[in-house]
């Protein structure tokens, strides 16, 4: 049956004058067939197509190469400098990735604030002042989405682990 469809379909395909009307010509034959009682059962060679040829794919570089793998949130991409970050699904559509902190930008905006900040940190330790410095640079919104994450994993394994010990009836 295969052999026949294909026999008939690269006959009328040169009768088409592009893509999109091949496409329907194939998803009409398609139809048909599915239609037809007696049908061996369903035939998904569209959907098939589509997945083989519409689909992305990534190439063997980027399923098995260091460089190409996603990045740990918060990882420095080594060609651009651009900083991983997590994104907030809410406002996906918002999100630009040319506008992401760079390790440059980054290192410009503590510098900044170091400059800035001293006299009104004076009474702090340094170890101390340094790892709030983040929250004055481009990187503190993103760094609240992961917090926002963790907290939430966080809240569904107490649920989870609240929810076993209820099971298991602890005394």
């Amino acid at each position: 049956p295969a052999a026949q469809h294909r026999e008939a379909l690269q006959a009328e395909f040169p009768r088409r004058k592009d893509s999109a009307q091949r496409w329907e010509l194939l998803r009409a034959r398609l139809e048909r067939t599915r239609a037809r009682p007696g049908a061996p059962g369903p035939c998904y060679a569209d959907w098939e197509v589509m997945l083989q040829f519409c689909f992305p794919r990534l190439d063997i570089n980027v399923s098995k190469g260091l460089n190409h793998l996603l990045k740990s949130p918060f990882s420095v991409h080594p060609k651009t400098g651009r900083v991983s970050v997590p994104l907030d699904l809410q406002r996906l559509d918002q999100f630009d990735p040319f506008a992401v902190p760079t390790i440059t930008s980054l290192c410009q905006e503590l510098d900044t604030a170091g400059s800035d900040g001293e006299q009104e940190d004076g009474g702090a330790t340094e170890p101390k002042r340094r790892a709030r410095d983040y929250k004055k640079t481009s990187l503190a919104p993103y760094v609240r989405v992961f917090e926002q994450f963790v907290e939430g994993m966080e809240s569904a394994r107490r649920g989870e682990r609240i929810r076993r010990s209820d099971l298991q009836g602890d005394f």
